[in-house]
């Protein structure tokens, strides 16, 4: 039984949990002391080695390069973080471990952490597989742990770095808004974090159903929720808009922030002209706010 369900919602000494085990899925707890609702979670079981191997973006390229090759999305990622040999990197949500192992191959000081023991388990695999080839001269082993963004177990200014990437719409509100709070507690004045989610609540309310309405001119159906082309959706609880991810970032307290929107995609599975079309609409000022699904966002202690 895990103590204090409701975090710092509630203030009667002893509240104590009703989670006596993960559910299946998702499922919403009432503390039995104070009565409130704790956050909503989402079991780790969910997070499966299926949904990384299966699911996640980029479980092609970790099946043929064991972490070694960055699917489009991470390589964006990667090229912001500016890593440095001798750097403290925290990857908060790590999944299979990408990003340490190129953090490794840096002489960079990397640890992940993540609540998904099947994460962790492909993350330790890629690892060991690098280490195997490099040796220690040439990797610097990053440390793993089986943890909560909620709770990070570090000390106050521990890293230079802190990644969160396609966690945010993983997580309730209120769950970000403590993961939040703890990556800016254990980052070092002037230290840096970077956020990435998908997709942008904009393009799914007001550019995916003109695509979609494109697309069905040319005989292709797609369905009027984006989200039922996947089959975990039910893990996307927290959407976001550039704007609502903004606004939380002000309010956890760092200095500096900004949010952006950028495609790396290049459409090349696309007829010509929608791909063409696809290219321009992601990137022309303005119109881009409703075509481009993915938010990037760098924020500074």
């Amino acid at each position: 039984m895990a103590n204090g369900c409701c975090g710092d919602f509630c203030s009667l000494p002893g509240c104590v949990s009703l989670i006596t085990g993960y559910p299946n899925r998702i499922s919403p707890l009432r503390c039995e002391r104070c009565g409130l609702n704790p956050p909503q979670i989402i079991s780790p079981a969910t997070y499966s080695k299926e949904y990384f191997l299966t699911e996640s973006d980029g479980w092609a390229e970790y099946l043929a390069g064991k972490g070694l090759t960055l699917p489009p999305r991470l390589q964006a990622i990667w090229n912001y973080l500016d890593i440095r040999p001798g750097l403290r990197i925290l990857d908060v949500g790590c999944g299979r471990g990408e990003i340490l192992v190129h953090c490794g191959l840096q002489n960079a000081h990397s640890v992940g952490i993540d609540y998904s023991l099947a994460a962790l388990e492909l993350a330790r695999a890629s690892i060991g597989e690098i280490f195997k080839t490099a040796g220690n001269n040439c990797f610097r082993t990053p440390s793993l742990i089986l943890g909560n963004a909620q709770r990070l177990p570090f000390s106050d200014n521990t890293f230079d770095r802190v990644v969160m990437s396609d966690i945010v719409e993983h997580l309730y509100q209120n769950e970000l808004e403590f993961a939040l709070m703890e990556a800016h507690r254990v980052l070092v004045p002037g230290g840096m974090l970077l956020v990435h989610t998908m997709p942008n609540l904009w393009y799914y309310r007001y550019g995916y159903p003109l695509f979609r309405s494109v697309q069905r001119l040319r005989g292709v159906r797609l369905p009027a929720d984006p989200r039922e082309r996947y089959r975990f959706r039910e893990v996307h609880v927290n959407e976001q808009s550039p704007r609502t991810l903004g606004n939380t970032l002000s309010r956890m307290g760092f200095s500096r922030w900004r949010v952006w929107l950028y495609d790396y995609r290049d459409y090349a599975s696309y007829p010509p002209l929608i791909s063409f079309a696809m290219r321009l609409l992601t990137r022309l000022p303005g119109v881009k706010q409703i075509f481009c699904d993915d938010i990037f966002a760098i924020a500074c202690k």
